[in-house]
């Protein structure tokens, strides 16, 4: 327990935590290149290859890369990919004279890492193989997820997997959902942005629509013909032009108006009364009978009515 404390804790001495950091990274990168570039022609425990000078070992890290990365792909499937990460953080943090915290938690969270990822793989339905040689889940990946079947079923066994990767994942970094809330609106500024702008340009269109809606409207409504009437100065300019007449001559303009409106029937009567009505206003009137025209009867009381007011109108 005291050796596993100290390997995760650097030591006073910053020169030789730098030291120990550096030599962490580059075993790290020695491991990832020699998985990267395994390949099943190289001579391992379980292939048979001669090896000669024309024919060298593939892997970059030469026979020894070659050894370690079958080894690693046979058990651990591509999780093994997942093994260079540790040594190259810690590496990182003796580097920086930082311990670890919480390092026992840390630890079996990648543990867990290692294990259930290729068991989840084992899980699915379809077999998978890395270079068409290797099972992408590994001897330990099939075992664990044989188990998880066994014991609970493929549905259950992908819900265990699942939450053992969530807690997993969970302890060995540094996450946290009160945290979330902070950190995903300052890393996906951007992604809000263009939701806002999509949203902008949305409305826009939908107001450019409306516009045009009402565009085609006015243009569909019917046209209305204006006509100019007559002001009442044109009119009153009209009615001072015509002739100022008497009283006497508007009373007889209405009285012969009316005689010419009245019916055949009537018309006799009418032109009797306007005849006696006449003669008593008027002493000095020729003489008419019934018998005449009706016509030159008129003619004769208009023509002394009006001798009568020419001659009454200088007396008053």
């Amino acid at each position: 327990m005291n050796f596993i404390s100290h390997v995760f804790v650097p030591t006073g001495n910053r020169r030789l935590n730098e030291l120990v950091g550096v030599l962490l990274c580059v075993f790290a990168l020695l491991l990832f290149l020699a998985l990267a570039s395994y390949s099943p022609l190289d001579p391992s425990i379980n292939s048979a290859s001669v090896l000669t000078g024309a024919h060298a070992a593939r892997n970059w890290i030469g026979v020894v890369g070659a050894l370690v990365a079958d080894l690693m792909l046979q058990f651990f499937g591509v999780g093994a990919f997942l093994v260079p990460v540790f040594p190259a953080v810690l590496g990182a943090r003796w580097f920086r004279s930082r311990k670890v915290q919480y390092p026992i938690a840390k630890s079996l969270g990648g543990i867990w890492l290692v294990i259930f990822i290729p068991a989840l793989l084992a899980l699915l339905p379809s077999q998978m193989r890395w270079l068409d040689v290797i099972p992408v889940e590994g001897l330990l990946g099939r075992v664990v997820g044989d188990v998880l079947i066994h014991y609970l079923n493929l549905a259950g066994a992908y819900i265990v997997s699942a939450t053992v990767l969530a807690v997993a994942l969970y302890l060995t970094t540094a996450f946290s959902f009160s945290a979330l809330e902070v950190w995903a609106p300052t890393r996906f500024a951007f992604v809000v942005a263009l939701w806002n702008r999509w949203k902008d340009w949305q409305e826009e269109r939908r107001k450019r629509r409306q516009q045009k809606e009402l565009e085609k409207r006015r243009i569909a409504r019917p046209t209305v013909q204006t006509q100019l009437i007559s002001s009442r100065q044109a009119a009153s300019q009209q009615k001072s032009a015509e002739p100022r007449r008497t009283g006497i001559e508007r009373t007889l303009a209405e009285e012969r108006g009316e005689i010419e409106q009245a019916p055949a029937g009537t018309r006799g009567t009418l032109a009797d009364s306007l005849d006696g009505g006449s003669n008593s206003a008027v002493g000095s009137r020729p003489p008419c009978r019934r018998s005449q025209a009706a016509t030159s009867c008129r003619r004769a009381v208009f023509s002394s009515v009006r001798t009568s007011s020419k001659r009454s109108t200088p007396m008053s």
